[in-house]
């Protein structure tokens, strides 16, 4: 077993009943779908979700055969199981992995990072000509428009010095062998993510694993020990669905929550879906307007196995309201 096999046995185990491959993939896989977010929320399972969007649907199932055959689950219609109690240590493992707070922006966050890493090493190389490590147009630009705005204040010399500093204090933070080998800089190219694997002597998913581990450790520490590569960070709006985007945009220029479902010509009950959806991404978006702070903290002071469970508690709520709830304690507005 690797750690992909770990990972999918931590999800099962993570939701009190069964549930169908179908949910499961998507909840492994990051797909934003009502009931995945919602029921994430309400069983903890953020950090395990969306932590492996690469992976394919028949992969997918065939890992879930395969555990299956060594006697660790069941596959039946009505959901996926766990056979017996196992120890679940994946959490413990990679403790710093927050699936849900990071999905979209991860990738996107390292691809920056090694086209910095290359451009500030070929500047003190004195290399001038030189093809992108990443080909990708939008880390590019990126990029460009990051240097660009940190040398208006500051030569190239002091924003690489800088930059370096807040690198190596990450990697001695982390297993620095993970990603150095990766960068590239003067006439080194660096390698793949299977090539370091290959040369640590581990499984291509345990490799990545620890890769997410190091970077979410990153991530979680930014805003106050790493100020530079925090600037790095796409926005977490990047992180919503295109269609909750056009949703959040309406939000920002002013329309009101009655009139987005006629300018969206969608039902009410998407556009609920869309701003539960935002204000699980947008830590800054506020849920006031449906749910007020004193039932927030009411319902996060109890633990709850279904969100019945939690209508019968405050009958007055809708289950709109409740799964905005459910986001708010796990975004921690309460303490805004």
């Amino acid at each position: 077993m690797d750690e992909l096999d770990n990972y999918l046995l931590a999800v099962i185990a993570a939701f009190p009943l069964k549930r169908k491959s179908a949910f499961l993939f998507a909840v492994v896989t990051g797909k934003r779908t009502g009931q995945a977010v919602q029921d994430s929320h309400l069983f903890d399972v953020t950090p395990l979700f969306g932590c492996v969007p690469m992976l394919k649907q028949t992969n997918f199932d065939a890992r879930l055969e395969r555990l299956r055959k060594k006697g660790l689950l069941t596959i039946a219609e009505d959901g996926v199981g766990l056979l017996k109690e196992a120890e679940i240590s994946f959490r413990t493992r990679f403790p710093y992995i927050d699936g849900f707070a990071y999905q979209n922006r991860t990738n996107s966050f390292f691809e920056r990072l090694l086209l910095v890493i290359q451009v500030l090493s070929n500047f003190k190389h004195g290399v001038k000509h030189y093809f992108p490590i990443v080909r990708d147009d939008v880390a590019q630009l990126a990029v460009k428009y990051w240097l660009a705005g940190h040398l208006t204040e500051s030569t190239k010399e002091v924003v690489r010095g800088r930059f370096y500093l807040e690198l190596e204090e990450w990697l001695c933070e982390v297993n620095g062998a993970l990603y150095v080998p990766r960068f590239s800089g003067g006439n080194y190219i660096g390698k793949t993510a299977l090539q370091v694997a290959e040369e640590l002597g581990c499984t291509p998913w345990d490799y990545y694993f620890e890769w997410l581990n190091g970077l979410h450790y990153l991530f979680a520490k930014m805003t106050q020990n790493f100020p530079l590569l925090d600037t790095l960070m796409p926005n977490a709006v990047q992180g919503l669905t295109s269609s909750a985007r056009k949703t959040w945009q309406l939000t920002e220029q002013g329309v009101s929550f009655e009139k987005l479902a006629v300018r969206r010509n969608l039902k009410e009950s998407t556009i609920q879906d869309h701003i539960v959806e935002i204000a699980a991404t947008i830590p800054e978006f506020s849920v006031y307007s449906w749910v007020d702070r004193s039932t927030i903290t009411a319902i996060s002071d109890r633990k709850w196995q279904s969100l019945k469970d939690i209508k019968q508690a405050f009958p007055t709520l809708d289950y709109f309201q409740i799964r905005l709830a459910l986001i708010a304690k796990r975004s921690d507005m309460i303490c805004s």
